[in-house]
């Protein structure tokens, strides 16, 4: 039996499974929430050594305090980011050397507290030695994630996806919340692992709930509609970090809510899918049931006692090896994966770096995700999969490297130029991320497909671990160049993705692959696919077809699993 004969009983997308798509989908909204979280608590803003503060080692030197001789009133003090500068005036000149015992570091700030009254950054004086903390933090958090996204996946196939979607949720509100009271970085680090771990579980075993949960004739919309709610989860952030300006006040209000999600114990049920393919085919039926009864359908007892469940017979992902075509597709993919994921994550990570104010930059770079979403639902099936991928790719990428020429070439009026060019990016970032898993699992054969989009997913979360790193180049790199070094990674990487992903073959019109063969025999002329489908209509519409479909037909209402 096929499993997706049931729809034609059930309907494919009525009233109780979009109740249950619904209760999937809310919880994305705080699965992006906590994954840029840390664009806002983790932010620093300008600084510069506090006059109070204590003088401490000197540069290249021993532990020396100032002499009164050193800080006599004809000597200039200045204050910069992480020492204090103590120069010897002569006359109306500053000497331009400056002796080494006048270079001292100091252990206090101040901040510029235009944007934020204070972040973990800034409570806890991560600047200067320490200001590759927060980077490593937001590295622990895409780890964590990349880590909930292979564990989770394993266990839901284990234990289930209801209890695996439950234990995400505890760990993504639980933590969270203690996370407000921590000070220990070793604690917060561990926390924010925490945290990612569960947005990984989150949005894994979500996703694979919402496309088992609805016909075959809506999954594509199903995984599209899911990403809606991971931008209405960014545009909350921004406007939440923009009333709260305290992180730990932040952190409360955007994490609390996500307890109403232990709720989902009682109200969401187990996906009748998998407990079919675990042999517990009575709880599925119960619950098959009680879809139709909200459907208002109907649902024959006993259904899975008459049939059996047919299943591929899957093959190791190494026996593409065998073929050089195939192994080059894939590390395609492989590198449309890990691009495409680092840009998408990146530019959203980025958005503290451009000029103006941060609270609308990162407002306007989750916006910019509605409409690639919304882009990619309108060309996906017009234009197809590889060109939509291709041209979306191809414009982030070429709008990033464009953010190089207002910061380099243009004054300080056309700095708004860059915001506009990082926002194509988005848009570009945003459909080509929600057509790359639809395309990548069209392209890929039953017989492997779980496995090569397992892999595909790893190396799109090893390319959202490396965004953080390139958007911190900038505290390591001055000048313009480090103002645009990000943008310019960004660009070029979508550049080559977008080059590369000509070698794949296009999908839409096109039977999904079972076998190794089916994909080694896949054209790369849509035409001809196209060509025979209208062939194929024309042909059902002669009378013995119509009388051989009516006869299916009639069978089919009996028994769809035939």
């Amino acid at each position: 039996m096929h499993y997706d004969g049931v729809f034609s009983y059930i309907g494919q997308f009525g009233r109780y499974q979009k109740f249950v798509y619904l209760l999937i989908c809310v919880p994305q909204i705080f699965s992006a929430i906590q994954t840029l979280l840390s664009v806002f608590i983790l932010h620093i803003p300008k600084h510069r050594c506090h006059p109070e503060s204590i003088i401490s080692k000197p540069l290249g030197g021993p532990y020396q305090i100032p002499t009164i001789d050193d800080i006599k009133p004809n000597n200039v003090t200045v204050h910069l980011q992480c020492e204090i500068l103590n120069m010897r005036q002569n006359s109306t000149e500053i000497e331009v050397k400056v002796l080494q015992n006048m270079i001292y570091r100091c252990s206090k700030w101040e901040y510029d507290r235009t944007y934020f009254e204070m972040t973990y950054a800034m409570e806890n004086n991560l600047v200067c030695e320490r200001k590759t903390d927060t980077t490593l933090v937001m590295v622990l958090f895409m780890a964590g994630f990349t880590a909930g996204s292979l564990f989770t996946g394993i266990m839901s196939d284990a234990f289930g996806r209801k209890k695996t979607l439950m234990t995400s949720i505890v760990l993504i509100s639980i933590p969270n919340i203690i996370l407000s009271f921590v000070s220990n970085f070793v604690v917060f680090g561990t926390l924010r692992f925490i945290s990612g771990f569960a947005v990984g579980g989150l949005l894994g075993t979500g996703y694979v709930i919402g496309v088992e949960l609805v016909g075959p004739e809506k999954r594509i919309w199903a995984g599209i509609i899911f990403e809606f709610f991971w931008a209405a989860g960014e545009m909350l952030l921004a406007l939440a970090a923009y009333y709260i300006r305290n992180w730990k006040y932040l952190n409360l209000v955007v994490t609390i809510p996500s307890l109403i999600f232990l709720s989902y114990i009682w109200l969401l049920p187990e996906s009748p899918r998998w407990l079919l393919v675990k042999g517990r085919a009575k709880e599925a039926e119960e619950i098959l049931q009680k879809t139709a009864k909200y459907n208002k359908t109907s649902l024959p007892h006993n259904l899975f006692e008459k049939h059996y469940l047919e299943s591929n017979q899957t093959v190791p992902i190494w026996t593409i090896c065998r073929y050089p075509k195939l192994v080059l597709e894939c590390l395609v993919i492989i590198y449309d994966w890990m691009m495409t994921s680092m840009v998408f994550y990146g530019l959203g990570m980025n958005a503290g770096n451009l000029a103006g104010s941060i609270y609308v930059n990162f407002f306007m770079q989750s916006f910019a995700e509605v409409i690639g979403f919304a882009g990619c639902i309108a060309f996906l099936h017009k234009v197809g999969r590889k060109p939509v991928f291709i041209v979306s790719i191809e414009i982030s990428g070429i709008a990033c490297l464009a953010t190089f020429i207002p910061v380099v070439y243009l004054g300080p009026d056309y700095q708004w130029l860059t915001l506009v060019f990082a926002t194509i990016g988005k848009i570009g970032a945003s459909c080509a991320f929600a057509v790359l898993f639809l395309y990548s699992g069209e392209i890929f054969p039953t017989v492997i497909r779980n496995s090569a989009l397992g892999i595909g997913t790893f190396f799109a979360r090893a390319g959202g671990m490396a965004a953080p790193y390139i958007v911190n180049m900038v505290m390591h790199v001055e000048g313009d160049l480090g103002k645009t070094l990000p943008m310019v990674i960004f660009g070029v990487s979508s550049v080559i993705a977008g080059f590369l992903s000509f070698y794949l073959p296009e999908t839409r019109y096109k039977d999904l692959p079972e076998s190794i063969e089916d994909w080694l025999s896949y054209t790369k002329n849509t035409d001809i696919s196209r060509k025979k489908q209208i062939e194929t209509e024309s042909l059902q519409k002669t009378p013995e077809i119509q009388e051989l479909q009516e006869l299916r037909t009639e069978t089919s209402e009996k028994d769809p699993f035939i």
